[in-house]
């Protein structure tokens, strides 16, 4: 959080004119009638309250978020709860968002505490950074300051669906030697078995479940149980970086909508992850986590033909 309030726009037009009437307020004092001193007075204390009191009342305004959704996708709007101790015009830093005025507004009314954040790129969130800023009481100078604001939990801004590639990926890597792959729910059954992550919902044994007291799917004896391993190598390049975690998503999305079971592979702040990912949200969770892995060499753009 920043400590001290600033000027929202440039005080030099400000310091002439608190100049000007300070002028004025020594002549009318030293040479001035009464009235001319009085109305000397009040116009250079207004002006002080004006300029000066704006910066007063930010320093003592207290703001904190307190609901905010756990999971988004770049490019769509999201909600949070915001709410000011005192009429603020509030404007998102990071993520971006909508420019809003929040606080207390008069009796009868609740106040506004809904703030529209627009995230441009995926990623994980802990904070939201907003500028606050007011004129009160006259309006005569705002004053902003620059606040950070804990998530009650990390918000996970997942990719946009993009367009899946057409197997074999650019980046995957698949288990076996053949790029074929069977949906998870083919087989021939040969019993129950507790349910783990990674199976297919249209694979759970009811009558067993009902028997056991836990969730049991079925276990198939498959021509070929290994998941297929999409391996995504983002670029440092954030465009670029932006656009394979898009088409890393539509593939995956689609894979799962066919019954096969994906693992996911992916480079993190911690190192490289490994890790079976069974539905979309799960898949957009890993790649707002993914950073760009320096171990890639980007493939060179095949030169046009003649």
């Amino acid at each position: 959080m920043s400590r001290w309030p600033r000027p929202a726009r440039p005080v030099a037009p400000i310091g002439g004119a608190v100049a000007i009437l300070g002028i004025w307020w020594l002549v009318a004092h030293n040479g001035g009638s009464g009235w001319v001193q009085t109305l000397g007075d009040l116009v250079f204390g207004t002006l002080t309250v004006g300029i000066l009191g704006p910066a007063v009342v930010l320093a003592r305004a207290k703001v904190y978020l307190f609901r905010a959704p756990t999971d988004s996708v770049a490019g769509l709007p999201l909600d949070v709860g915001i709410r000011a101790s005192t009429r603020l015009r509030v404007r998102p830093i990071c993520p971006r968002g909508e420019e809003v005025f929040l606080g207390p507004v008069g009796r009868g009314r609740p106040p506004d505490d809904g703030v529209t954040l627009l995230p441009g790129r995926r990623g994980v969130h802990e904070s939201v950074t907003v500028d606050i800023a007011t004129a009160a009481p006259f309006a005569l100078q705002w004053w902003t300051r620059r606040v950070v604001l804990p998530l009650p939990g990390a918000l996970h801004v997942a990719p946009r669906r993009g367009q899946p590639d057409s197997l074999p990926l650019g980046h995957h890597e698949e288990s076996g030697e053949t790029n074929d792959w069977t949906p998870a729910d083919v087989g021939q059954p040969r019993g129950a078995r507790p349910y783990s992550p990674g199976d297919s919902r249209r694979q759970v044994h009811w009558r067993a479940t009902a028997h056991a007291g836990e969730l049991m799917v079925r276990d198939l004896e498959r021509p070929s149980a290994e998941p297929i391993t999409l391996r995504v190598a983002l670029p440092i390049d954030p465009d670029e970086a932006e656009r394979i975690a898009e088409r890393a998503l539509g593939t995956v999305v689609q894979l799962l909508e066919r019954g096969a079971r994906v693992r996911l592979a992916t480079a993190e702040t911690m190192g490289p992850v490994v890790a079976p990912v069974v539905d979309r949200r799960g898949a957009g969770r890993r790649l707002a986590r993914a950073v760009a892995d320096a171990g890639i060499v980007p493939t060179p753009a095949p030169a046009p033909k003649p």
